[in-house]
């Protein structure tokens, strides 16, 4: 018999061997199988008990010599099924553990964790894994973002964030876009704006920066976006923003911003 289909549903060499054998000769003594799979008899009895363990074998003590049966082989399926069972309960696990282990382990290497994404649903992972993360965020904004999802859409997904009780710091570039009455409306949003005038950042990139994470979408002909983890980074670009906010509100004619948005009736 042909042993690799047992060997691929997950039985080691040994005990695919063994079972293989014991199909085609039980009932059996286990000195009698050592023989046939070339193994000690200290080995064989062994993978009997695994075997027996997996519910592919069964022991019978009921004679001088103790003999094993081998079981119906569809209790194979069920192993499977069982190790595949387990093995997404270990994902699970792991998968909820991760943010820890990948923060604990970017402490003490320099490497960072790079993950990209692509298309709309792509930068709804990147927008899920800023509401899961974080408790404050920083964007630097572009208005290129209505133009991928619909200004209603983009409003919906960025209200996610107030319903999760995550401030924002949002660089706004002047634009209709901002909501004429955005002193009231940004306070319910906990949203903070550092205004830039239009022409300061007309590319279509968008930048957020949260806990140890740099999130950059690009909103070009094809959307794609990446999450880079690192702590030195994270940090960096915050420092970045730090400055550009000192210099911008230092500017005479800030006070006046947004011109855009008092401009909508």
């Amino acid at each position: 018999m042909n042993t690799a289909i047992l060997v691929e549903s997950g039985l080691s060499d040994a005990q695919a061997a063994a079972y293989s054998f014991l199909m085609q000769n039980s009932p059996i003594a286990p000195p009698a199988l050592a023989l046939l799979i070339e193994e000690s008899r200290t080995n064989t009895y062994k993978v009997l008990e695994q075997l027996e363990e997996l519910g592919l074998a069964q022991k019978d003590e009921s004679a001088k010599k103790i003999k094993y049966w081998a079981k119906n082989p569809s209790s194979l399926l069920q192993l499977v099924k069982d190790r595949q069972q387990e093995a997404e309960l270990q994902a699970k696990k792991l998968e909820s553990s991760l943010p820890s282990l990948v923060h604990d382990f970017m402490k003490h290497n320099e490497q960072p964790g790079v993950k990209f994404y692509q298309g709309k649903e792509g930068i709804k992972e990147i927008f899920n894994d800023q509401i899961k993360t974080c408790e404050e965020l920083t964007i630097v904004r572009t208005i290129s973002d209505s133009t991928l999802y619909g200004s209603d859409t983009m409003r919906e997904m960025r209200n996610l964030f107030a319903k999760n009780n995550i401030k924002r710091t949002v660089f706004s570039p002047d634009s209709p876009s901002i909501p004429i009455r955005w002193r009231d409306t940004d306070g319910p949003r906990l949203i903070e704006r550092v205004f830039m005038e239009k022409e300061d950042y007309t590319a279509s990139v968008e930048w957020g920066v949260y806990d140890d994470k740099l999130a950059i979408i690009s909103y070009g002909q094809e959307v794609i976006g990446m999450i880079i983890e690192s702590p030195q980074i994270a940090e960096g670009f915050k420092q970045l923003l730090s400055i550009a906010e000192k210099g911008l509100k230092n500017r005479n004619d800030y006070h006046k911003l947004p011109t855009l948005a008092a401009k909508i009736v």
